[in-house]
């Protein structure tokens, strides 16, 4: 059976991790702020066994982390969405749909010091915005 893919954003209970930077530029100060978010895949694995068979039933999730930019400038607003892929998996036996609750709390567990890893996108894509700002100069000069 070709396993499906279900991409779901999960609305579990996360606890929220801002972090904020300013960042100098020739063009001027820089306020870039970063939220966290958590995508979950969910991929269901196996059958349903007919009637007095077991099933092979299995739900497997993984959870990138998304971190969402917001960059004050006196040009405008710069975004940006920063992912790191696979930061927890699992899985679980049954139906992903009927699992959807305990998986939240797997991911919850899972991804809840997160705090470095956010700080990490947060610097690496500090010379990306960097970049960014030297492109809008060069577009407005």
């Amino acid at each position: 059976m070709i396993p499906l893919i279900l991409g779901l954003l999960l609305a579990a209970p996360f606890s929220e991790i801002a972090h904020s930077v300013r960042i100098d530029h020739d063009s001027g100060p820089v306020h870039a702020d970063y939220r966290m978010r958590v995508d979950v895949r969910h991929q269901q694995l196996g059958v349903a066994g007919p009637g007095g068979r077991a099933s092979t039933l299995r739900c497997r999730w993984e959870a990138d982390l998304v971190v969402d930019r917001q960059a004050r400038h006196s040009a405008g607003t710069l975004q940006r969405a920063l992912r790191q892929e696979s930061v927890a998996a699992g899985s679980r036996p049954g139906w992903c749909t009927a699992n959807r609750a305990v998986i939240a709390k797997d991911v919850a567990s899972a991804t809840k010091d997160m705090r470095g890893a956010v700080e990490a996108l947060a610097s690496q894509d500090a010379e990306m915005l960097r970049a960014e700002l030297d492109q809008i100069g060069r577009v407005n000069t």
